[in-house]
């Protein structure tokens, strides 16, 4: 009966499935619209997108703060059972962000044709990219609303509203893509309008999220006093929008190399390369986005080993979906280009090696990000922190600028070796702080496989109750805790698998059992998969009380439950 990772990698796949149809939200719009823009409009428009892509980044920094920062602080609190604290996190999420995004957004506006110019250094591209801007720092406060809400959509469990908010979204973009710029001729304006119309058409989707009875966070009044969670989200945040921030000076710095050295056809060919790297995006954001929750909500819970096995699972999924991506991009590096616009002769020969070069990346990319998040979701801000700078700004930077005096070709190389320098620097720096902390490794966790911790996992089958209920039994025999506290806990965890086993599933599924002995007390934790059911109110489907679960409630009054990422959550607190 020892613990398996099956519950956590079946809830881990559940909620894969909506956080890339939410990161295809996010990337997926700027992938459509560089194909249209690209197809219609000619490969010098698209380069003219891409030239914006910082203020792109902007506005991710405030989404990153705002919702990745308060989605994950929510998982912390539910994880802790504290429910007040996570609906006023998620509160101050979508509140401070509109706020924030709606601020940016008139101040962009305003300086709409300075930034064109800083952007395009006065060349020719100015003119597409002037127009683009405008409904580019229009759509902000709906990124916000739209994709910022379908995060809490996911996280409470809604997997297909979860997924029907990005698709719409996307769709009715694609939709208005073809008629703003095709039918109505706005040129690359009608691309950044046709964004505008998808997250606002789709957004009215929020209205059977926003009427549910079924949500587990709610929008409350929030009060100065409670700043502290404010700043919280904020700190949460800061890793992830820290990424956009040195994506923002790269992006600047690598587009300024890159048409002082090669040119426009450089340019066009970068933009095609990135274009295309937003394909690996949506994988690698989608697997991040859905380890971070899950991880914040197992660390609040103390269950390190939980984290660990969520942390390979999603290295594991990323790296296959990071592989595949470059298989594609390796194989078919013309017909991946040609997918965004008709490729001159000198377009095509350079892209044919530059996007070979440059997609071998994408794993450590991949790799860095994961690790990032991980270290985001366990309050470990200093290590994620230290991951973004070096790969976004530190090692990138020179690299590529070196390599455009010498060899343009390694240009391309640059943002591999970046990448791979900045997971080899913080992997020793992170070594070298574990050892003076006496952590087992650079994750940075306190053991879990101590001798005080009972772990395991067992069938939702009455008989696996009774074998759990005899090994709990011999665990505080021996551990010498007293014969009147291991009863107690024997029999209360025999109650609550049994009427977990006969309520909250249908069919074999697993259940996740954990003993921990504390200083002062021993804690007991249920863990399961199954439809809402809460052993504290020992109630059944037909209204009928459950006598054992009464029993069992006064043998431990100190028994909570709590409904987190899906799952019911039974905590037993008995003094030693």
């Amino acid at each position: 009966m020892k613990r398996k990772g099956t519950l956590l990698r079946k809830k881990f796949n559940e909620y894969l499935i909506s956080t890339l149809a939410m990161s295809a939200s996010l990337y997926l719009a700027a992938i459509v619209d560089n194909i249209m823009v690209g197809n219609i409009l000619g490969t010098n428009a698209l380069a003219a997108v891409n030239l914006t892509s910082p203020v792109v980044y902007i506005k991710n920094i405030i989404f990153s703060i705002f919702i990745y920062g308060g989605n994950t602080l929510v998982a912390m609190y539910k994880g802790k059972r504290d429910n007040k604290s996570a609906d006023k996190a998620f509160t101050f999420s979508l509140l401070f962000g509109c706020i924030t995004s709606s601020i940016v957004m008139a101040a962009g506006i305003l300086t709409t044709q300075p930034t064109a110019m800083f952007l395009s250094q006065g060349g020719a591209l100015y003119e597409n990219a002037y127009a683009y801007l405008i409904p580019l720092w229009v759509s902000g406060p709906l990124v916000v609303i739209n994709s910022g809400s379908a995060a809490y959509v996911r996280t409470d469990g809604m997997k297909k509203l979860a997924i029907a908010l990005p698709i719409s979204s996307n769709v009715i973009n694609l939709a208005f893509d073809y008629i703003f710029m095709k039918w109505f001729g706005w040129g690359v304006a009608g691309a950044g309008w046709a964004t505008v119309a998808g997250y606002a058409i789709g957004s009215l989707l929020l209205i059977f999220y926003f009427t549910s009875k079924h949500r587990t966070v709610r929008l409350v009044k929030v009060a100065f006093k409670d700043i502290k969670i404010l700043l919280g989200v904020l700190q949460t945040g800061l890793p992830t929008a820290l990424i956009h921030v040195c994506n923002a000076v790269r992006t600047y710095t690598v587009n300024g190399v890159i048409l002082a050295s090669a040119g426009t056809v450089g340019m066009q060919v970068v933009t095609i390369c990135m274009s295309a790297f937003n394909v690996a995006l949506i994988f690698i954001n989608g697997s991040a986005t859905t380890l971070m929750p899950i991880c914040g909500a197992l660390y609040g819970e103390r269950d390190n080993r939980g984290v660990r096995y969520v942390l390979r699972f999603s290295l594991l999924v990323t790296e296959i979906m990071c592989f595949v991506v470059l298989a594609v991009f390796e194989l078919f590096p013309i017909p991946v280009g040609g997918l965004f616009g008709k490729l001159s002769a000198e377009t095509a020969a350079q892209l044919d090696v530059a996007l070979r070069i440059f997609s071998i990346c994408i794993p450590f990319y991949g790799l860095s990000y994961i690790l990032r998040a991980f270290y985001q979701s366990t309050k470990q801000r200093g290590a994620a922190s230290l991951f973004t700078i070096l790969e976004g700004v530190v090692f990138i930077i020179p690299l590529i600028y070196l390599f455009s005096k010498t060899n343009q070709d390694l240009m391309w190389l640059s943002f591999a070796l970046a990448e791979l320098a900045s997971l080899l620097a913080t992997a020793l720096t992170m070594q070298i702080i574990a050892k003076r902390k006496k952590r087992r490794s650079f994750l940075m966790l306190e053991g879990s496989e101590q001798a005080g911790v009972l772990d395991l996992t067992m069938d939702n089958e009455i008989a696996s109750a009774v074998n759990v209920s005899k090994r709990i039994k011999e665990f505080c025999e021996e551990n010498h805790i007293s014969d009147t506290v291991g009863t107690i806990l024997s029999v209360t965890a025999e109650e609550l698998a049994v009427n977990a086993a006969k309520y909250a599933y249908k069919g074999k599924n697993d259940i996740d059992v954990c003993l921990r002995i504390l200083d002062d007390k021993l804690v007991l934790r249920f863990r399961d998969n199954g439809k809402i059911f809460n052993p504290t109110e020992y109630i059944d489907d037909s209204g009928k009380e459950i006598t054992g679960l009464m029993f069992a409630r006064k043998l431990t009054p100190d028994i909570s439950y709590n409904r987190v990422l899906g799952f019911n959550v039974t905590v037993v607190s008995a003094n030693r």
